[in-house]
């Protein structure tokens, strides 16, 4: 099967003061990618529901290798690759004019029941060999966020959860934990260095009214500046997130 593809020019709002996209504006265009090409695939959002079933994002890996400036055209690519356990694996690219990688990324999801919030383990249509492009982005589906253990996190803020924060599936949208673990970084570190990789766990939902603490851990590695961001809602771990810079 064929992967979606679509050309696209970066908006004012998806650069940030250095005028270049922001990472979260690549995964707003990989989440409506994946739900585009879910849909013509069949297994999108009105086809899940019919079954009383959803999708839910679970992990996420982006490696960017250059950021595109504002009023650049790129092309966002996405596919669907089949199954790895439990997991549903999706893979995208980004590209500019000529062709060149600017980013990819691999991401795994799972199948809920909407009433129960449960597990659902298997789904013909998203198993379907015919539904499927052999192709990698990147080879190893996303992995498990390990956060340091020697070091002591230090907590950022108190998030209440607000109104805009939350999307069609009635929980917080998978970007804005992006949002905050930018944000708990600090202003000093993500305008003088550019984000190279972006690991993202999302361990529970975060719903409407939670407060979340957000935590942070900085480490100096031989992959670079390395920061974890957690969010806890009582005391529970809601998503982790690792950035290299």
């Amino acid at each position: 099967m064929a992967p979606y593809s679509k050309n696209h020019t970066i908006t004012c709002y998806e650069a940030d003061a250095n005028q270049i996209m922001r990472p979260t504006a690549m995964l707003d265009m990989m989440q409506e990618a994946a739900n585009i090409n879910a849909t013509s695939l069949g297994f999108g959002y009105d086809e899940m529901k019919e079954s009383n079933t959803a999708w839910v994002l679970s992990r996420i890996h982006v490696r960017f290798k250059s950021y595109p400036k504002w009023r650049d055209s790129v092309n966002i690519k996405t596919w669907h690759k089949g199954t790895a356990r439990l997991f549903y694996l999706r893979d995208y690219l980004l590209s500019d004019e000529e062709g060149n990688t600017l980013a990819e990324a691999t991401s795994s999801w799972l199948i809920i029941d909407m009433n129960t919030r449960r597990l659902v383990r298997s789904n013909e249509l998203a198993t379907s060999e015919e539904k499927c492009t052999k192709e990698d982005a990147i080879a190893e589906p996303a992995d498990k966020v390990t956060i340091p253990v020697d070091i002591e996190p230090e907590l950022v803020r108190k998030h209440p959860v607000t109104w805009s924060e939350i999307d069609t599936m009635g929980h917080v949208n998978n970007v804005k934990y992006v949002v905050w673990a930018i944000d708990a970084v600090g202003t000093d570190i993500v305008k003088e260095r550019p984000l190279k990789e972006l690991l993202i766990n999302y361990d529970a939902e975060v719903m409407p009214n939670d407060v979340v603490k957000i935590y942070k851990v900085r480490e100096e590695s031989d992959e670079g500046l390395v920061y974890y961001i957690t969010g806890k809602v009582d005391d529970k771990q809601n998503f982790s997130v690792k950035m290299i810079f």
